[in-house]
């Protein structure tokens, strides 16, 4: 009898652990959310896989990185805590799109990403935020 409880358990357990995978995102909107999403949270491991793969792309995330983790221990506790506020979507085409987003912690602060789609896979290019297009 304890047996077959523990055999349960383990299969329930199991198919827990199944289930419990990060969802990808596969659109422009998606992406970019879990982009933002990631910054907001620190987490620069997660976000990073979400940027076009080049050298002034990581060049701008790296600085933007370092800029992040300078604030306050209070101040990156608030970003976690904001919610997305996406304020316009700006197709340009079929393969880019424009985000302009803020968040509710800096509600006045608006920022634009500019999404490519490369190999049908949505990613962030930076190089439009950074270059002075806001």
């Amino acid at each position: 009898m304890k047996i077959k409880i523990l055999l349960g358990a383990f299969s329930l357990l199991l198919l827990y652990s199944c289930n419990t995978e990060k969802k990808v995102p596969n659109t422009d909107i998606d992406v970019a959310r879990a982009f933002i999403r990631d910054v907001l949270e620190n987490k620069f491991a997660e976000a990073e896989e979400l940027i076009l793969k080049e050298e002034t792309n990581k060049e701008y995330f790296d600085l933007f990185k370092k800029q992040y983790e300078s604030k306050s221990k209070s101040e990156l506790e608030n970003y976690r805590n904001a919610d997305i506020i996406i304020n316009e979507i700006s197709p340009v085409n079929d393969s880019v799109s424009i985000i302009n987003y803020s968040n509710s912690f800096r509600r006045d602060k608006n920022s634009k990403v500019k999404m490519v789609r490369v190999n049908s896979q949505w990613l962030v290019d930076l190089k439009y935020t950074f270059s002075g297009n806001m």
